[in-house]
């Protein structure tokens, strides 16, 4: 397995309500698989996306990435952040001064690339993504479209275990939306790529090979 989380559980405390978020809920990936899961907004699927990245911790629970047991306060968490898992946002955080060439090679320089490997490397990507006329281009000249696969692009720089995508099409058209799946569609089958996605978009969660919904704390295999 590439990701498991097991029995994972967090409650926040609003005024006087406590909240429970995630309720034990389980999920295995394996490696190649894509995986989406599905829920009702502010149903806890972003949390867990945040969990299972090291970006969060739990309240109980286990998370495992590759059979080695971590949380976001393990010692190496900022190396598997950066080596081992890719994200994907919403929005997609590009750095405004840096072309789309210098966006997509930040991770290579934090992992010690020198620039101009770096930078070969990150066109190679963009290639790959459709994106080959582009690379010299600044977020602002980029359409939401190209924004989105130039995130993508980012978070497959460091060629990672997991790709980690949180409604990546939440803020793009439906053409666009299902350019978007189609791309990682397109990776996870040519490269092996392994990715976990969180969604609202219950039809483009059937593109996936497996499809959760979260509901009540806890994920359920549709």
């Amino acid at each position: 397995m590439i990701l498991t989380a097991h029995n994972i559980s967090k409650v926040y405390q609003d005024s006087h309500r406590t909240i429970t978020v995630l309720d034990g809920a389980d999920l295995e990936v394996k490696k190649g698989e894509l995986i989406s899961i599905t829920g009702q907004s502010g149903c806890g699927k972003s949390t867990l996306l945040h969990i299972l990245g090291l970006l969060d911790d739990s309240d109980s629970g286990t998370i495992s990435i590759e059979g080695m047991q971590v949380n976001s306060r393990h010692p190496d968490a900022p190396f598997i952040r950066n080596s081992k898992i890719g994200f994907v946002f919403q929005f997609h955080y590009l750095v405004e001064d840096l072309t789309a060439a210098e966006n997509v090679a930040l991770p290579l320089l934090i992992a010690g690339k020198n620039i101009a490997a770096a930078q070969e490397e990150a066109r190679e990507i963009l290639s790959r993504l459709g994106l080959q006329d582009r690379v010299s281009h600044f977020p602002n000249q980029l359409s939401g479209g190209e924004q989105q696969r130039v995130a993508l692009a980012r978070a497959l720089a460091n060629k990672p275990s997991i790709v980690l995508a949180d409604e990546p099409t939440g803020n793009l058209d439906p053409a666009n939306s299902l350019e978007v799946w189609k791309l990682m569609r397109q990776l996870n089958e040519e490269l092996g790529q392994t990715f976990v996605v969180v969604t609202h978009d219950r039809e483009l969660a059937k593109l996936a090979d497996k499809s959760y919904e979260l509901s009540l704390g806890k994920l359920t295999l549709l």
